[in-house]
């Protein structure tokens, strides 16, 4: 799709024309956040949680973002009518700016892409294999553009035949580099980890949704209860709800759980009450 648009510091551009100089501190020091959503059906799902992150990642990153809300809501807005891609992932990124010295934190700037969505339903409908990874993210509750250890491990984990990691610390689990994690416990109580992790917006809507149908607690998940839960599972905007069948060498089963397929239909009826209730900006 060589005709797509994006933004930067609120100009539309191709997508393909668009260039950011090379003394940027997202560049020279890998410093800057961003977020990202997806339409479905032209529906921004959940897309004032990701404004609330972005705008909460960014003061605590203490970059400045150079519009309003409803400016960049504006901008959005325009991203989604133009490129006219009803299934759809938006990315909205903010940088360290063009740093003088290469260290400081200048005037940033903002990016807005949108690309055609793409999904691994298989994975979501088969499950996959993790591996656990020794590692904490050093600011976990901001979403920063720093994946570093996220690449790296991704690399063990193929040479080992899983499909990611999940990162542990001090023996406690944390989270994915990519996606929040879930287990049910033999009591078949829905827990994930309360702390140090990106408290993503698909997770914090599946502990609302969750509520209806189990016991939903947020607390420490140790290997240990990995090793004795029934059932456990990834989300994220991309994932939705992906099943673990194996962490390590343990199995969960050769399938999905029922509890992980009863959250699974859950969320999709959730995601149909967002599009339904969604009204387009004409």
């Amino acid at each position: 799709m060589n005709n797509l648009h994006a933004m930067i510091n609120g100009q539309l551009v191709l997508e393909k024309d668009a260039a950011l100089g090379i003394n940027d501190l997202s560049i020279v020091r890998g410093y800057g956040i961003f977020d990202f959503f997806k339409t479905i059906e032209s529906c921004p799902v959940f897309f004032q949680d990701n404004l609330d992150r972005f705008f909460h990642s960014a003061k605590i990153m203490d970059l400045p973002i150079p519009f309003s809300r409803k400016e960049l809501t504006a901008q959005i807005q325009a991203i989604i009518k133009i490129n006219n891609i009803p299934d759809s992932g938006i990315k909205l990124i903010l940088t360290g700016g063009y740093s003088p010295d290469a260290y400081t934190i200048a005037k940033p700037n903002l990016i807005v892409t949108q690309q055609p969505l793409k999904i691994n339903h298989q994975q979501q409908k088969e499950g996959i294999k993790l591996i656990t990874y020794d590692f904490q993210r050093s600011i976990p509750e901001a979403k920063t553009i720093d994946y570093t250890m996220g690449i790296k491990a991704l690399k063990s984990a193929k040479e080992k035949g899983a499909d990611d990691v999940v990162y542990m610390s001090s023996g406690v689990l944390t989270e994915c580099p990519r996606a929040n994690i879930f287990i049910f416990n033999k009591d078949n109580e829905l827990i994930t980890p309360a702390h140090n992790v990106l408290k993503g917006i698909t997770r914090k809507h599946l502990l609302r949704i969750g509520k209806e149908l189990f016991t939903v607690k947020e607390q420490i998940i140790t290997y240990q209860d990995l090793e004795h839960a029934k059932e456990v599972f990834i989300c994220s905007t991309t994932k939705d709800i992906t099943p673990v069948l194996e962490i390590d060498s343990i199995r969960y089963g050769d399938s999905p759980g029922e509890h992980t397929k009863a959250l699974q239909k859950a969320w999709k009826e959730e995601l149909r009450k967002q599009i339904q209730s969604f009204t387009p900006v004409s």
